[in-house]
């Protein structure tokens, strides 16, 4: 009887836009309109997590590549945030029990090693979009100052324009 095991973390690359900034790795979820803000070592984490690789050869690495100690409870903080952020493809793989040190410690540690995922929710494009009425563009003399550049709601997939339109609010693609 064979025994399975356990998965190991693999990072998500499907429906992600990463765009690395100074020291942190920006990723956008297509799928979930969010945005995440990777730390340097919550990134290099995530890069690192390739479904063959455990947490404690993660930690390993980490601190061989940080020149300080990282020990596998830390890796571990990091991998639980990616996979809240929904970074990691399938659920999170069980740690091995052991008795963990104190949470004051453990976040000291994760402190001191820059571990960190922020998350925002960012609106989908419609959501973002800001539309005019073109009565609302024609009710000003000279056209509205506002107008310009804006989603018309009354002509689909056209724009407000107050210059060389006269006196009224021209819809243009």
């Amino acid at each position: 009887m064979s025994e399975s095991r356990p998965k190991l973390p693999r990072a998500r690359r499907h429906d992600l836009v990463v765009e690395q900034v100074a020291e942190e790795t920006l990723v956008y979820d297509l799928e979930r309109h969010r945005a995440h803000c990777l730390s340097a070592a919550a990134a290099w984490v995530w890069r690192h997590c390739d479904g063959a690789t455990d947490a404690a050869a993660l930690a390993a690495r980490l601190g061989r590549k940080l020149g300080q100690e990282a020990d596998e409870e830390v890796v571990w903080v990091a991998l639980h945030r990616l996979a809240r952020a929904h970074l990691l493809d399938g659920p999170l793989p069980p740690a091995r029990s052991r008795a963990l040190r104190s949470r004051r410690a453990l976040l000291a540690k994760v402190a001191v090693l820059g571990i960190s995922v922020l998350s925002i929710a960012a609106p989908a494009a419609g959501q973002a979009a800001t539309c005019i009425m073109r009565a609302a563009c024609e009710a000003f003399p000279n056209g509205n100052p506002r107008c310009t550049g804006q989603p018309c709601c009354d002509v689909p997939g056209r724009f407000c324009r107050s210059q060389g339109c006269g006196q009224t609010c021209c819809c243009h693609t």
